[in-house]
């Protein structure tokens, strides 16, 4: 049996080193928004189609992106979730275990299930989510039917 080396074939996969680097990397999918930066900050840009949840944090509208980041910005959450409809993204609105709004990316659930003890007290379900940076899941106030029906609006 003829042996080929592992370098060869991997070179073979990833085709030519000479690509362009708009065939190497895949563009994000849908529109981009510009976001009021933080304090301090330079500008921001959102692509619409990466983003896995909208909460409140500390005082501040923060954004989970499925490339794991927080994106923190002083932009009222109403405001926000508004923008990121219109231009076609999905958002479901839900309560965290605090009672604020919390909003999840219809298209970024995973599973929903009830919630466990280690969320907080007043949690009835566990939302799991592509791309969250802390945790797997999202606890929120509704029930699985709550959220389910919601996610089927």
């Amino acid at each position: 049996m003829r042996r080929i080396p592992v370098l060869a074939v991997l070179g073979l996969l990833a085709g030519p080193v000479s690509a362009a680097p708009d065939q190497v990397f895949a563009t994000p999918s849908g529109p981009f928004i510009d976001l009021a930066p933080p304090a301090g900050s330079g500008p921001v840009r959102l692509a619409v189609g990466q983003v896995v949840r909208i909460g409140r944090l500390e005082g501040e509208t923060v954004i989970d992106t499925t490339a794991y980041v927080q994106q923190p910005t002083p932009e009222a959450m109403e405001s926000l979730v508004r923008r990121l409809a219109a231009t076609g993204a999905r958002l479901v609105p839900l309560t965290d275990p605090s009672s604020q709004r919390t909003w999840i990316a219809a298209d970024r659930v995973v599973l929903v299930r009830g919630s466990e003890t280690r969320h907080a007290a007043g949690a009835r379900a566990a939302i799991v989510l592509t791309g969250l940076r802390n945790t797997r899941d999202v606890a929120v106030r509704e029930t699985v039917e709550e959220v389910m029906a919601a996610l089927a609006r």
